[in-house]
């Protein structure tokens, strides 16, 4: 193995649980269009109604209080898709709600949405940015043949900004193959930038 591990001239990797610890933070939130108290409310009440909790969820639900809602519909956070949803039938907050990479939810967001410029801003600092998106009707996440939709004409809520925590050791050893020659690749679902 020692010999083999000689020649090698690139290494591809994992990034999470790799080079991080696999300990994901909320950093920061920014309410669009709504007060930082409705946005903080809507993202503990839809990690609290999702059915499967990813360490997003987990860092969400730490940093907000969390609320049950009645789920009409799911779609799992599923790192291929890099969003997930919820059909919320709920009297007050009815409608669809979207958590996913601001990249793959831009083409679906109205026309007239703004961002701003902490998705580029956040993103340049190395950071896992979110965007949290609504729907005011129910619509479904399935077309007839179940496959999965994301819906049209979103409202953008909020963005969030997390960040993994690297290991304590991860700069040396990324250093000590560059030292070697070894060309590196970083295989993961985070944005490229």
């Amino acid at each position: 193995a020692v010999e083999s591990l000689s020649n090698v001239t690139v290494l591809c990797l994992d990034k999470t649980g790799t080079l991080t610890t696999n300990r994901i933070e909320l950093n920061e939130t920014e309410p669009l269009d709504m007060t930082d108290k409705d946005l903080e409310y809507l993202l503990g009440a839809f990690v609290a109604s999702v059915s499967e909790r990813n360490r997003t969820a987990e860092a969400i639900a730490k940093a907000f209080d969390e609320s049950e809602l009645v789920v009409a519909e799911e779609v799992p956070f599923s790192s291929e898709r890099k969003w997930s949803a919820l059909a919320i039938d709920d009297n007050n907050l009815r409608g669809v709600y979207v958590l996913g990479a601001p990249e793959i939810l831009r083409p679906n967001l109205k026309r007239d949405a703004d961002l701003g410029s902490k998705v580029e801003e956040w993103t340049a600092t190395g950071q896992r940015v979110l965007l949290f998106a609504r729907r005011s009707d129910i619509i479904p996440l399935f077309d007839k043949a179940g496959e999965v939709q994301l819906p049209r004409d979103l409202s953008p809520l909020g963005l969030l900004s997390c960040a993994d925590e690297l290991r304590d050791d991860a700069q040396m050893t990324l250093a000590g193959f560059a030292d070697a020659g070894v060309e590196l690749k970083v295989i993961s679902g985070d944005n490229p930038q």
